[in-house]
């Protein structure tokens, strides 16, 4: 009889379950499964089916005596800062990269040992923005399409749900968001798709050849995902005194350049697009600090936009 898969409920209980069990391990020599069953209100049955999936996760339990396990605690010194949920996190992370091969493995691991460098250290505080949920499942199955390099099947809704197929090429992580880079097989455009947003994926039989070498660089060079391949669109501002020297300091898009400091302290500052949609809400955040010199259409569109506001802020 097949095995009923997991849903995304029970698999986080396992998961906070595994925490905990690792947690105990860390506190403990020796564990006894019925101790285990105990303390996380569970049967002796079900915890001998985790330690089974901790040993297929990459953690060497050892049965040292009937219904007594053991965890070598050297290796679990990079997990000593982690709370329970994260523990549960890492047992997550370390399977999923069980399934994608050696490679992945040997790279987890040195991740691993550098993000406890870096916490042990703590010389550095980072605040990232809180993101959309990252559904599990899905960015397994999708990691596993790109990795296997198989064009991949979804429902994807804007308005209204559509079928798109698409070769998947990299999950990237923009203002708070997750999205797939890939290219739609109907149009060969390269698009981007909102992880929140797809439904129901499936890898095809359909392989794809490659993905593109210039991508990473791309992506790179992108101030957010509105990234284009190609910028021949250049736009020119005027960027007042009292914000210059934030723009001397710090590009606010990859391909900025100063072209001419004023008497006054203003700056001529210049960009080079691929899309208006790459740079639009950058400068709408400087303003009224910048000024659109060139070219003409995205002036007007800013000065459309700043009617509307207006307008709209003396409605009742």
């Amino acid at each position: 009889m097949a095995q009923a898969m997991e849903t995304p409920g029970s698999m986080q209980k396992k998961l906070a379950r595994l925490g905990r069990m690792l947690r105990a391990f860390m506190e403990r020599e020796k564990v006894s499964s019925s101790a285990l069953a105990e303390s996380l209100q569970t049967t002796v049955r079900t915890i001998q089916r985790d330690i089974l999936f901790l040993k297929a996760a990459g953690f060497p339990v050892k049965e040292t005596a009937r219904g007594m396990y053991s965890l070598d605690k050297s290796l679990l010194k990079h997990f000593e800062v982690c709370d329970d949920t994260e523990l549960a996190l890492v047992v997550a992370l370390k399977n999923l990269v069980l399934q994608l091969g050696r490679p992945f493995q040997n790279a987890a691991d040195g991740l691993f040992n550098r993000l406890y460098d870096v916490v042990m250290a703590e010389p550095v505080f980072v605040k990232i923005d809180e993101s959309v949920p990252l559904d599990g499942h899905l960015l397994s199955r999708v990691v596993k399409a790109i990795c296997m390099k198989k064009q991949g099947r979804f429902q994807y809704t804007v308005f209204s749900p559509y079928e798109v197929i698409a070769e998947p090429f990299k999950v990237v992580y923009f203002d708070g968001f997750w999205y797939l880079i890939g290219r739609d097989v109907h149009d060969g455009a390269l698009k981007r798709y909102a992880l929140d947003k797809i439904k129901d994926f499936k890898a095809t039989k359909t392989c794809f050849k490659c993905i593109p070498a210039t991508l990473d660089g791309d992506l790179k060079n992108s101030a957010n995902i509105w990234f284009a391949v190609e910028r021949t669109m250049e736009i020119l501002i005027l960027v007042d005194q009292s914000c210059a020297d934030y723009f001397k300091r710090r590009k606010i898009f990859p391909t900025q350049e100063i072209r001419e400091e004023k008497s006054d302290g203003s700056l001529i500052v210049s960009f080079l697009v691929g899309n208006y949609g790459e740079i639009r809400n950058i400068l709408k955040a400087w303003l009224p600090n910048v000024k659109i010199l060139t070219p003409e259409e995205l002036k007007e569109e800013f000065i459309a936009d700043m009617k509307g506001w207006l307008k709209w802020q003396k409605e009742r």
